[in-house]
């Protein structure tokens, strides 16, 4: 057991701001160094008595005569009486939780254990700054009698080391374990004052908790059902919440999830854009791209649903390449479902009808049994039986229309009229619905064009005949009589088409003959008006049209030069210059326009001489009158020159041109 005097010997460690020593604790067990020889200690003496429970007797003196000279000046012996006293209070006080060195505290016997030695071993667990550390620090503190001197500062202390256990519970709420805070409250004393609070604190805790918690499962089950808005404003309403796990960790938690989610139904969205190309690439990047949705995502049942419809998506796929006759792309869309799906029936199924729709593509009546037989493979506990048995029906079906259209072809073999006539009514007894409706169709159509050619090969050879005899109008006749959509309607129309031409050249010929020889004969005017009776549509109505053009160009032409003819002979300067335009407008395929140059040339010329003759007594008006030579004309160069030549004679000395 540990000695008052081992514990007093130790040396003093620096209290705290509130007056109270904190010694730093040693290891449990840790072996105490030896100080050495003990030295006196009043205050140690005086922490010995009071654990003993004796009065402390005042300080003495050493010195009587010292007592002596205060007696003779009391009032300042009373002064450093007072100070004496209070100050030897306040040292025992302090040195009671300034304990030197820290005994082996694990190691006493604490029934036997001086009050010194408790107040430390106390302090020493405290600041440890536990729950165990201040509890055991309280527990050895309550075993001291109620009437301990020094009872009001332990009790001091285990309210605030109580005070310290809350706040260890606040903090461990905050760091968000709400059943060890919780623990840790009710492990304070009940006669504490701060137990007092631990009911309403917990309270505050739950309630704190529950809000929160409501607002997380409120934002999952938003998250859950996809709606990304409501889940972050709950989440937002977490940074209200009195509690920093909340508001820091599980906020970040949360929208973090919700941010994941939103990237993850972005990736589902993209590859619903790409099945929709329907393609075998697009297909296999739509399923890469929905299986990369981890499990924990809230868009992962949804994913999975859609994986699911990818897969029926590839089966429905092979099934239409199997229509467009793929068998090869059908068995890569086959390939492309994922084995996680668990389509393995359906994908064994599919391979059967792949197998058997390639031996009714062989053609006839042989490959579809062939392929019926494979189909029967398909027991009725396999998924796509009823599919199988529909197809089996089809086939069956397309077999027995086959049988009876080649009965229809037995008997249409002599190729008469009357057999023809036979064979199709009874390929018609092939149903409209049967799959080989359309080979029946087609084979009923030949048969129909063999019996018209023959019907109608009589009429159109009595029609040539009559065009070869020259009656071109009787041909046309009897072609006529072969109708639209029968065989030969096409070339009964391509003979009456040439028939027609002929005959409309016999009879419009004469008239656009008669109109060229009119033309010839320079009556332009007559030969338009015979030409133009040939009406539109008629096998010579562009020829005559044509020629039309052309006459009509050549009157104008006339016409243009008469009227600069009338207009040249006034003889003045503003009629020949009239004359010159009208004659430049002449056609140039016009028969007058070799006339009309000539003309307007003679004319320009006439202009200039007029203008020569005038610069002899009025050079101004000579001026006036070469300007009105027309450009390109003859005449104009030389009418240039002499403009110049005028202008420089009008020019006065100083070189200014005259206005």
């Amino acid at each position: 057991m540990a000695s008052d005097q081992d514990t007093s010997e130790r040396p003093i460690y620096p209290g705290r701001a509130n007056g109270s020593a904190r010694p730093v604790p040693l290891p449990p067990g840790l072996p105490v160094r030896d100080p050495g020889p003990p030295r006196y200690d009043p205050l140690a003496e005086l922490r010995q008595r009071a654990d003993d429970g004796a009065a402390v007797p005042p300080p003495r003196s050493p010195r009587r005569t010292l007592v002596q000279r205060l007696a003779k000046t009391w009032p300042v012996w009373s002064v450093g009486v007072l100070v004496l006293v209070s100050g030897v209070g306040a040292m025992s006080a302090i040195s009671l939780f300034r304990i030197p060195n820290l005994p082996n505290c694990r190691a006493i016997f604490w029934p036997t254990a001086a009050a010194t030695t408790r107040l430390q071993c106390a302090e020493a667990y405290a600041e440890q700054a536990t729950v165990e550390g201040y509890l055991e620090a309280i527990a050895l503190l309550e075993s001291l009698p109620s009437d301990h001197p020094l009872r009001g500062e332990i009790d001091l202390r285990i309210e605030d080391w109580s005070e310290e256990i809350l706040a260890l519970a606040e903090t461990t709420f905050q760091a968000g374990d709400l059943t060890e805070a919780i623990a840790i409250a009710q492990r304070i004393p009940n006669h504490t004052a701060a137990a007092q609070l631990v009911s309403q604190q917990v309270s505050d805790w739950n309630q704190i908790w529950k809000d929160a918690e409501t607002l997380y499962q409120a934002a999952e089950a938003d998250l859950k059902a996809l709606a990304f808005q409501d889940a972050f404003a709950k989440a937002i309403q977490l940074l209200d919440v009195d509690n920093t796990y909340w508001k820091t960790t599980k906020y970040d938690e949360l929208t973090t999830k919700i941010t994941a989610a939103r990237e993850d139904l972005n990736k589902l969205g993209k590859a619903k854009e790409l099945a929709r190309q329907r393609t075998l690439k697009a297909m296999e990047e739509a399923l890469e791209i929905a299986q990369g949705i981890d499990s924990k995502s809230p868009v992962y049942a949804e994913a999975q649903t859609v994986i699911r419809q990818f897969g029926r998506d590839l089966l429905d796929m092979a099934e239409s390449a199997l229509e467009r006759r793929d068998a090869e792309v059908a068995g890569q869309m086959l390939e492309a479902i994922p084995a996680a799906l668990n389509m393995g029936a359906e994908i064994a199924d599919m391979r059967t009808f792949i197998d058997a729709t390639q031996l009714s593509w062989q053609g006839g009546i042989s490959g579809l049994e062939g392929a019926i037989v494979r189909l029967q493979s398909i027991g009725a506990d396999r998924p796509l039986y009823g599919k199988a048995q529909g197809l089996m029906r089809r086939w069956q079906e397309e077999v027995q229309g086959r049988s009876q259209l080649e009965w229809a072809r037995q008997v249409a073999l002599p190729g008469t009229v009357v057999d023809l006539q036979a064979a199709i009514i009874e390929a018609q007894k092939v149903s409209r619905a049967n799959p080989a409706w359309d080979d029946t169709e087609a084979q009923i159509g030949r048969w129909r064009g063999q019996i018209e050619t023959a019907e109608d090969r009589p009429i159109l050879s009595q029609a040539q005949q009559q065009a070869q005899v020259g009656d071109l109008a009787g041909a046309i006749a009897t072609a006529r009589q072969i109708g639209s959509g029968r065989a030969l309607y096409d070339e009964a129309q391509s003979e009456i088409n040439q028939w027609r031409t002929n005959l409309q050249r016999a009879e419009d010929g004469p008239l656009l003959a008669q109109a060229r020889q009119l033309a010839a004969q320079g009556r332009l005017a007559e030969a338009v008006a015979v030409a133009s009776r040939i009406g539109s549509g008629r096998a010579l109505h562009s020829d005559a049209q044509a020629n039309i053009q052309t006459w009509r160009g050549q009157l104008q032409g006339q016409q243009l030069l008469q009227q600069a003819y009338q207009a040249a002979q006034l003889g003045t300067v503003g009629a020949l210059v009239d004359a010159v335009r009208l004659a430049q407008q002449v056609p140039e395929n016009s028969l007058q326009r070799a006339e009309a140059t000539q003309a307007l040339t003679r004319w320009s010329w006439d202009i200039l001489r007029l203008a020569e003759t005038e610069a002899v007594t009025n050079p101004r008006r000579a001026i006036a009158l070469a300007e009105a030579v027309p450009a390109q004309t003859e005449a104009y160069a030389q009418a240039q020159l002499r403009l110049r030549e005028w202008r420089a004679a009008l020019e006065p000395q100083g070189g200014m041109t005259m206005p």
